[in-house]
């Protein structure tokens, strides 16, 4: 970027930026559409694999603490290239690996690595936030959105024919090197020192003071449980439940993530048409109400109509991404304006606080899935979802 100016969000920078949570979005969710390939070289039970899956979370919830005193001392381009390298490193390991103690191991590092990515990403797009004055977050949310999409896509493309192997392990290498080089062109745009940018940590010890807002973070935990719940079991679902091709089962998510996209880049419109509280509690109901209604109607007709049964489930999927879409943004939004303006520190323990309840979440629905079925966690998560009809009473009642 020639004739850099820190008042200035100029055009490349934006697309550069655009490219770091496009690329975040595909490596990290790469591996949703092929967990049928990930269990069967495991080969274990849903409960099992389920429990396994969960422990990304520890990872995460150990990088959320320390993840900002880190990333203060070596700068957010530093964070950066750590945490694209253990990502791509770790997520390899996961797609080769079948002995479940060194997938847990490698989920951990995964995890974590994800984690302090996204504090160095976002703490950075903060600073850069504040220098310019000017909202560029949320479309940057909408770039991470069509990774993930991509990441599906791909999976839906290659699984009937490539590995899941060789297929995470070429998208791994491929990504490192596109993440790298775009975290370099960035390099006018870094803070001269770290300490500078002291004011955009998004975690440390020291800032948690752990006063949880405890309403507004079970009402997040209910927006937010349904997009895990089918990043874990959504693919699983139309493998194992609907008998779908392994190719097609990859579609679940695929489709939940085009409802996401969709809702994420029509957050602007939603809101001068509907308060936050209409649209939280609208969600709930709609999206929650909806995902389950169809899911279980997809599961009757099955026998009797499998393309209509199909159909149902795919309406299903993109109904529930549709229904979290804005959800995120707008309880990061709430929680920033509860915490007085200290937009990072807030989504920190808001983010914080429902990686724990989503570790515990995922281990139960992991359990609730070997004793029952895949069908009945996820509407147990659309119940949750649902949930929100009560809880959207947090969100403001005014349109912006």
């Amino acid at each position: 970027m020639k004739n850099f100016k820190t008042s200035e969000f100029q055009a490349a920078e934006r697309r550069y930026l655009s490219y770091i949570f496009f690329l975040f979005g595909l490596s990290i969710m790469s591996l949703a559409p092929r967990t049928p390939d990930l269990k069967a070289n495991l080969a274990v039970n849903n409960g099992t694999f389920g429990t396994l899956l969960s422990t990304a979370s520890i990872g995460s919830i150990v990088m959320l603490l320390i993840g900002g005193q880190i990333v203060h001392r070596i700068g957010s381009k530093k964070g950066m290239q750590i945490g694209a390298t253990v990502i791509s490193l770790s997520f390899i390991v996961l797609a080769h690996t079948s002995s479940p103690f060194i997938f847990v191991i490698a989920n951990i590092l995964g995890g974590s690595a994800i984690s302090i990515f996204h504090i160095a990403s976002s703490g950075h797009t903060l600073h850069r936030q504040d220098q310019v004055g000017k909202v560029i977050i949320p479309k940057l949310h909408g770039a991470w959105g069509i990774g993930a999409m991509t990441s599906s896509a791909v999976a839906f493309l290659v699984a009937a024919n490539v590995s899941i192997a060789w297929h995470i392990s070429t998208l791994m290498v491929v990504v490192w090197i596109l993440t790298i080089y775009v975290i370099e062109a960035l390099d006018p745009s870094y803070p001269p020192k770290p300490s500078s940018d002291d004011a955009y940590r998004l975690t440390s010890l020291k800032q948690f003071k752990f006063k949880v807002n405890w309403f507004l973070s079970i009402g997040f935990f209910c927006g937010s449980i349904v997009e895990f719940t089918i990043a874990d079991w959504g693919t699983l679902f139309g493998k194992e439940v609907m008998g779908m091709a392994q190719s097609t089962s990859a579609l679940n998510y695929l489709v939940y993530l085009v409802g996401l996209i969709i809702g994420r880049f029509s957050i602007g419109w939603a809101l001068k048409h509907g308060s936050e509280q209409f649209w939280i509690k609208t969600a709930g109901v709609v999206g929650g109400g909806g995902f389950i209604l169809f899911l279980l109607l997809s599961t009757i007709l099955l026998e009797t109509n499998k393309t209509l049964a199909y159909t149902l489930n795919f309406l299903g999927f993109l109904i529930a991404g549709l229904g979290t879409s804005f959800l995120a943004p707008i309880f990061f939004s709430i929680a920033g304006r509860l915490a007085g303006g200290k937009n990072s520190l807030a989504v920190a323990q808001l983010s914080f606080v429902n990686t724990v309840l989503i570790f515990n979440s995922k281990f139960i629905l992991a359990w609730i899935v070997q004793i029952t079925t895949i069908t009945v966690a996820l509407i147990a998560a659309g119940v949750l979802m649902m949930l929100l009809f009560h809880f959207g009473k947090v969100g403001s009642k005014k349109r912006i």
